[in-house]
């Protein structure tokens, strides 16, 4: 795998008390949320209404607008275990 000019960026799957690695292996997919407050960047104002972190808003922010086709995706469960490296097909 070549990662010249990649981001390469470092998703968690959860903890060892909330584990989504299984779903994110099974379906190819990231999940980044919280997920009751839609789509980004709509979810922004219900953010804001609920008490959800500066610091989870920025990540999120990162996240949807930043991500590239391409860039490398590195799955981990808590603080030791990888689970998967993989590519981006396709934006946010």
């Amino acid at each position: 795998m070549n990662i010249d000019g990649k981001k390469i960026w470092q998703q968690a799957a959860g903890d060892k008390d909330r584990n989504y690695s299984e779903l994110c292996l099974k379906w190819d997919v990231i999940l980044n949320g919280p997920g009751y407050a839609g789509a980004w960047p709509e979810c922004k104002s219900i953010f804001k209404d609920n008490g959800v972190s500066s610091k989870k808003n920025t990540d999120l922010k990162r996240f949807c607008e930043d991500i590239q086709d391409g860039d490398v995706i590195i799955l981990r469960l808590g603080t030791t275990d990888v689970l998967g490296v993989g590519e981006v097909v396709g934006g946010y």
